[in-house]
């Protein structure tokens, strides 16, 4: 009898071992999904992902399971509709394919199913003759006989559905052991991406951490003499931005033109024309001060009363400096941005908190000590730097801040990181507060 059970139990174990390895361990599917006029693709290893999910559920099991009793709703699903990959690959060029990045083909299951689906979730049936096309700001979901692709538009309004067509007709495809599918091939990373220019970028969830390494070929940050992390601060940012690079010039808008003037009274472009692209932000600590405010009323004889209130903020002592000539601070001395006021040499466009201003030989420095740290500004050779620690920043906001501090998501941030250096290394690390925990499961089930 304790060898039946012993045999029985070993062949649960082999067939349960079975099963994992042909579920997870099997290779990437990559032959003869990529179009070969493709230059740029990204890899997402869908079962290896699920992996972590499956570890992080057998760990934290009271995570996943809801004791809450819920009316069961007719809902159409993803799952139902089509065969989900061992791996999705999304494709794109700067010729044919620029418009957006295109996902290989999934397999069709239920047409109906699937329709039903991108309904529920805010799709809209978009009109072509070819093709059955559905919408949702950025993403296309397009079906044709027994596949589905999903288009995600670089810009809203861009045309893609001949590009969509073209990829359904498609006959040539890359094969396996090209070079520009090489390494994804050889990655153990739960994305990558590659392009002919030899760019290279793995990103993984790791426990408490997402992280994103590699080569990135990119001008859009310039290589020249920046400001290193400085120690202790809350966040940092120090970098060169180019002026000419498409991703900075689409930021210039004539609507975000018309806030930056409504709010500041100045021009953008003016700004930017005087600028070089130098850019550091140092937030070296957020302090409470204390303001006694006073008031007067009066009684009923008329008699005119003190009245003293306290009121607590939160400052930020902080420093930023814009590369630039004299021309930067001319521009704003014009325009009374920066004024002189009682010998101090203000800031005034955003009158937020009281900010200094000084030129310097090569910048601009706007701060809100007036005791100016000149050993935020030494130099140090890089592209970019930055560094935002999230947790001791949510302890104590600025009350006007552009970060959503009541957003929950946030709250399970501990800080961040992002440096590219002058060989084109790129790592951008997320450190969440519980490290024990796989990063992509704390989002999905916190």
């Amino acid at each position: 009898m304790k060898k039946r059970l012993a045999y029985l139990f070993l062949a649960l174990t082999l067939v349960v071992l079975a099963l994992y390895l042909f579920r997870y361990k099997r290779a990437l599917v990559i032959e003869s999904k990529i179009p070969i006029t493709a230059t740029e693709v990204v890899q997402i290893d869908l079962r290896q992902i699920e992996h972590h999910l499956l570890v992080d559920a057998l760990k934290n099991p009271f995570k996943y399971i809801s004791f809450e009793t819920k009316k069961k709703e007719d809902h159409a699903s993803f799952k139902k509709a089509i065969v989900i990959p061992r791996n999705i690959l999304f494709f794109t060029n700067d010729s044919n394919f620029k418009s957006a990045w295109f996902s290989s083909f999934f397999k069709l299951k239920d047409r109906t199913e699937l329709e039903n689906y991108l309904l529920q979730q805010g799709f809209k049936t978009l009109t072509d003759e070819a093709l059955e096309l559905f919408g949702k700001g950025n993403i296309v979901v397009a079906i044709s006989s027994e596949n589905v692709l999903i288009a995600y538009k670089k810009q809203s309004h861009a045309p893609v559905n001949a590009v969509i067509q073209s990829i359904f007709n498609e006959t040539e495809f890359y094969k396996k052991d090209v070079d520009l599918l090489k390494p994804i091939l050889n990655s153990k990373s739960d994305i990558t991406y590659v392009s002919s220019k030899d760019a290279f970028l793995e990103a993984d969830f790791k426990n408490g951490l997402f992280e994103i390494k590699g080569k990135l070929h990119s001008n859009l940050f310039l290589a020249d003499s920046y400001v290193p992390y400085s120690e202790g601060a809350l966040a940092f940012l120090s970098t060169k931005i180019n002026r000419n690079h498409a991703i900075f010039k689409s930021l210039l808008t004539n609507k975000n033109k018309t806030k930056f003037r409504e709010f500041t009274k100045l021009s953008m472009d003016s700004i930017v024309n005087h600028w070089n692209g130098h850019l550091l932000f140092n937030l070296k600590a957020i302090n409470k001060e204390i303001d006694t405010i006073v008031t007067y009323e009066y009684d009923d004889d008329f008699n005119k009363i003190e009245k003293k209130s306290v009121q607590e903020n939160n400052v930020p002592h902080t420093a930023i400096a814009l590369g630039s000539d004299a021309k930067l601070f001319e521009y704003f001395y014009t325009n009374n941005a920066i004024q002189v006021v009682e010998n101090d040499t203000l800031f005034t466009a955003m009158p937020l908190y009281k900010m200094y201003a000084q030129k310097q030989k090569k910048s601009l420095t706007i701060f809100t000590q007036k005791l100016f740290d000149s050993s935020m500004l030494k130099a140090e050779k890089y592209k970019l730097n930055a560094h935002m620690d999230i947790n001791r920043y949510l302890e104590n906001p600025l009350e006007f801040s552009l970060i959503p501090v009541k957003n929950n998501y946030l709250q399970l941030l501990g800080r961040t990181s992002a440096k590219l250096t002058t060989n084109d290394e790129l790592l951008i690390q997320v450190w969440l507060k519980e490290s024990n925990r796989n990063f992509l499961g704390q989002f999905i089930k916190p």
